[in-house]
């Protein structure tokens, strides 16, 4: 009788369970779906996250696609200070839902907020694919950029934007503002620490790193990093030029010419971005200067040139290689082209210096368009004398 009596109860917990199973795998109607969200976004908006996310973890279990529920269970995350689960639920809302765009600048945000900036950089940049001169998403990356060390990709990012923004003042204002006030490693490298250890592993994080500590002194712990920056992304390219001027700087001529090696034995991909940037060439330049090979680092250091030809330091090297030949009256030109250039780049520092760039008056906007198109920098020039027209 008691084993009869166990095998039914045995039973009924076994139909239970199956009910149990099943209510929860029921897909909701698309009215219930519709209550469901409409009274998680009302406890939302009375800042109740616990419950609101209870609703629609049962319609996300059952309802995987559920853009909008997902959308939101991604909000109750964030504000319950889960952002690793935020950024994933974020990250579930489809590209051809109303709420893509939404949710890929709160991804981003969540990423950031957990350390995880290569996620961030990445959610932005979609976000940029469909919304390309949105200035929240902007300015996002260009401060992902910037605490970096990334200036060359941040002023690409905001000259990009100049001819499409409605008001072209904040972009203008930042261009000139990190190029005269670059992040500095004493201040950055316990951002970056504290990054690293959160989440270790980031390409861009460790080479960061080590290039803080590198421009502190600290070679020994500059090279680690910088080579586990290497490792973890070999095809990188500012990894690639970073290391080889470290290498460079340092005297490491060997493992400088190992990165500095033809273009063609890199992955068709990189190969693109090392022919296009200048950076690449001053570098090789420097490398056969050391080695005493004079014609070839002419030669690299005028494919430099043609890519930038307003660089003062590009113009100062190839002056000295000119002396070096015994090519003075080239070597006399590219002196006074940089003198020219270094005193504009120093009265535009002036402007910045000075605090003038917060409210500038015609004639400051003005003078800075000035020298900005001495600089060679005509499209900043430009949108600076039109400032000037409209004060």
């Amino acid at each position: 009788m008691r084993k009869r009596l166990f095998l039914l109860m045995g039973i009924l917990c076994l139909i239970l369970l199956i009910w149990l199973a099943s209510v929860k795998n029921s897909k909701p109607s698309p009215a219930e779906a519709r209550v469901i969200v409409k009274s998680a976004e009302e406890l939302l908006a009375t800042q109740k996250p616990d419950l609101a996310l209870q609703k629609l973890q049962t319609l996300v279990d059952s309802t995987p696609d559920h853009s909008q529920a997902n959308f939101l269970l991604g909000h109750c995350h964030y504000l319950k200070k889960n952002y690793a689960e935020a950024a994933r639920y974020f990250s579930q809302v489809p590209a051809d839902s109303e709420y893509y765009q939404p949710a890929l600048i709160n991804s981003a945000k969540a990423c950031l907020q957990s350390a995880r900036m290569e996620q961030a950089e990445a959610a932005l940049k979609a976000f940029l694919k469909v919304n390309p001169h949105s200035p929240p998403a902007i300015t996002e990356l260009q401060w992902l950029y910037f605490n970096q060390f990334r200036l060359r990709e941040a002023q690409e990012l905001l000259k990009s934007n100049l001819t499409q923004a409605e008001n072209p003042y904040p972009l203008l204002y930042h261009l000139l503002q990190m190029e005269f006030k670059p992040p500095i490693a004493q201040e950055s490298i316990s951002l970056l620490k504290r990054i690293n250890d959160a989440e270790p592993g980031q390409t861009s994080i460790v080479l960061a790193l080590g290039y803080c500590y590198w421009k502190l002194g600290q070679t020994n712990q500059a090279r680690e990093l910088i080579e586990q920056s290497l490792a973890i992304n070999p095809s990188r390219l500012e990894t690639i030029l970073t290391a080889a001027d470290f290498y460079l700087e340092t005297g490491d001529l060997d493992k400088s010419q190992k990165l500095l090696r033809p273009v063609k034995e890199y992955p068709a991909e990189l190969q693109q971005q090392l022919q296009q940037d200048d950076r690449w060439y001053f570098l090789k330049s420097r490398l056969y200067f050391q080695n005493d090979e004079l014609p070839q680092a002419l030669e690299e250091i005028q494919l430099a040139l043609k890519l930038n030809p307003n660089e003062i330091k590009y113009l100062q090297h190839s002056g000295t290689l000119n002396q070096a030949t015994g090519e003075y009256s080239a070597a006399k030109k590219q002196f006074q082209r940089a003198k020219l250039l270094a005193s504009s780049h120093q009265e535009l520092y002036q402007y910045v210096a000075s605090g003038a760039l917060e409210k500038p008056t015609r004639e400051d906007c003005q003078q800075i368009a000035a020298h900005l198109e001495t600089l060679g920098k005509t499209q900043q020039a430009l949108l600076w004398k039109k400032i000037a027209a409209s004060i």
